[in-house]
């Protein structure tokens, strides 16, 4: 296994007692009172902590934006790998030296701060930056159409997908948060591959390239999603690569098959199953394909997906 990159950076603010940080947190989050009760006053024993609370759906898209742009030198992402995306959609719209990153995983899947090893713990948080390290993020920038036509950039820390992803994410908005994350993911995926038209896709790239039709097309700068599904168990974040998966058409009882050894973080030695690596694709469909990013909706394809190499300082 690579070792992870840990720099201490040097941040004029990070050194002194000025030292400001923003928690926005999910609204809506099952977790809300642990974070309230169990996380959030140790930090404020250490450190000026403001918290903003999402009242809408994108509003941690507006939050990030608002509090890099007042100067906060960390921006926490409490919640799953959604509210991380926004937070990070919205920190890079601005202009200017960005803050530090980091999340306080309180969603069902959080993939990337598993990957980035983070727990809900405030003495981790604490330990992280107290000791003043961060890790160097790649991040994946998204260029479509938009959902109110025109062209749209995103971006995304962990994974995009288009196929089932997107079609999965609608249905999981919909069942009640009382059946729980894994039942939650397990019944839209069946429901999807049931219902959901196998689409055609182009993947084109500087090396290689791929036409035909699939269930899944994902593109990894981390190493799951969708709640532990190793779609790239040898992804690294740091690496300036993307690891794409293609998941062609199969039937349901080899697709379940398939998840399943997903899931235990093994390689799928199959043709059905089709990995690469790339620093750039252009993505296309006959159709209007949906594109997602962290169970966000980013757009539609075509789209051109590009490397920022270490874009992000990383509080891991």
């Amino acid at each position: 296994m690579r070792e992870n990159k840990i720099v201490n950076y040097l941040h004029p603010l990070i050194a002194s007692e000025k030292l400001k940080i923003a928690i926005i947190l999910n609204g809506i989050s099952t977790k809300k009172k642990t974070f309230y009760q169990s996380i959030l006053p140790p930090l404020k024993k250490e450190f000026s902590v403001e918290v903003f609370e999402t009242k809408s759906a994108t509003h941690a898209f507006q939050l990030a934006g608002e509090t890099a742009t007042n100067h906060f030198d960390i921006i926490l992402a409490a919640g799953g790998d959604g509210t991380l995306n926004q937070v990070l959609n919205g920190t890079l719209s601005i202009a200017g030296p960005l803050p530090f990153l980091g999340v306080i995983p309180l969603g069902s899947g959080n993939d990337f701060a598993a990957l980035m090893n983070v727990r809900p713990d405030a003495s981790q948080l604490i330990n992280l930056i107290t000791s003043r390290k961060s890790r160097p993020i790649d991040v994946g920038k998204i260029s479509c159409r938009g959902k109110e036509g025109g062209q749209t950039t995103r971006y995304f820390i962990n994974v995009c997908s288009m196929g089932m992803g997107p079609a999965t994410v609608q249905r999981i908005e919909r069942l009640p948060r009382w059946l729980g994350p894994g039942l939650r993911y397990f019944t839209s995926v069946l429901n999807t591959f049931l219902t959901h038209p196998i689409e055609r896709f182009e993947v084109t790239t500087k090396d290689w390239t791929w036409k035909g039709k699939a269930r899944v097309v994902a593109i990894a700068n981390g190493k799951s999603f969708g709640n532990k599904i190793y779609i790239a168990p040898d992804a690294e974040p740091d690496d300036g690569l993307f690891n794409t998966l293609i998941a062609t058409d199969m039937p349901l009882p080899k697709f379940l098959l398939t998840l399943q050894r997903l899931k235990s973080r093994q390689r799928v030695k199959d043709y059905s199953i089709i990995y690469g690596t790339t620093k750039e694709l252009l993505l296309s469909s006959p159709t209007s394909a949906f594109i997602e990013a962290e169970g966000e909706m980013a757009g539609y394809l075509p789209a051109n997906i590009e490397m920022l190499k270490n874009r992000i300082q990383f509080l891991a």
